[in-house]
């Protein structure tokens, strides 16, 4: 276990080196990553200067969403975000060489291409959460707290895009359309899931449980009259939803066929 560890980390630190080599790019995918973000922010100033708020979460509210939407986004990014590729390599057969290695196959391809524009998107994210924590007055274990939802947003987000890439395993095809419905998806939970149809809401709160990584704690830290135990489910809605996508991931391997090329 320590051996594969180990491997795991040299592969990820020696994906990183490689990418900082092309330091223009890290620097225009920062600062694209940053100009989306802030363009999507832009769009909710728009909402906000129509009304007060949105079904009772006020301008500050909604922000605290984005920003811990956009942190976990730039944690998966960061360090999971080769998942990607899969329906690419399903096609062109490249997957044969990942499966000959003696490691995980999913914890090994997850973390072997990392993406630097991730870091905009974590600048980003940290900022507007602290900006909304200030301005809320939220209590101090809100920003002890906010690393553990995080991370969770970033395992429960990088799951479903498990979850989607081994679907491709079944329904063959070049295109990673299945894995922008995720995105899509978490672009979604920026806004507070109450506005939605009930139905999209258990969607979001327990098929692809979004909502469990700040919506929920942020109803709990903003006093919106939920219980304590929603700390606890934010974590383990996270891991138990990343031991789901490894279950759908080995189902899928048992579907795939090499293209003998």
């Amino acid at each position: 276990m320590r051996e594969n560890i180990k491997l795991y980390l040299t592969a990820f630190n020696t994906a990183l080196q490689a990418k900082f080599e092309y330091r223009v790019d890290f620097f225009v995918g920062v600062l694209t990553s940053c100009m989306l973000q802030l363009s999507s922010l832009f769009f909710l100033w728009v909402v906000f200067h129509q009304t007060p708020s949105i079904n009772g979460w006020m301008p500050n509210q909604v922000i605290l969403l984005f920003g811990m939407t956009a942190a976990a986004l730039g944690l998966s990014e960061l360090f999971f975000n080769h998942i990607w590729f899969v329906p690419a390599y399903i096609v062109q057969g490249d997957l044969d060489r990942l499966l000959t290695y003696p490691v995980n196959s999913l914890y090994f391809l997850l973390i072997t291409r990392p993406e630097l524009h991730a870091f905009g998107n974590l600048a980003t994210g940290a900022l507007l959460t602290s900006y909304a924590l200030i301005h809320l007055n939220a209590p101090w274990y809100a920003w002890v707290l906010f690393p553990l939802f995080a991370v969770s947003g970033c395992l429960i987000y990088t799951a479903a895009l498990v979850i989607a890439a081994s679907l491709s395993f079944k329904f063959v095809g070049p295109t990673s359309i299945n894995l922008f419905v995720t995105n899509i998806l978490l672009n979604a939970t920026r806004y507070p899931l109450s506005i939605y149809p009930q139905v999209v809401q258990i969607v979001l709160l327990v098929l692809v449980p979004y909502g469990a990584f700040h919506y929920l704690p942020a109803s709990l830290l903003l006093g919106k009259d939920l219980n304590l135990w929603i700390i606890l489910v934010t974590p383990l809605a996270a891991l138990f939803f990343f031991w789901e996508a490894g279950w759908f991931w080995r189902w899928g391997l048992n579907q795939y066929e090499s293209t003998g090329s």
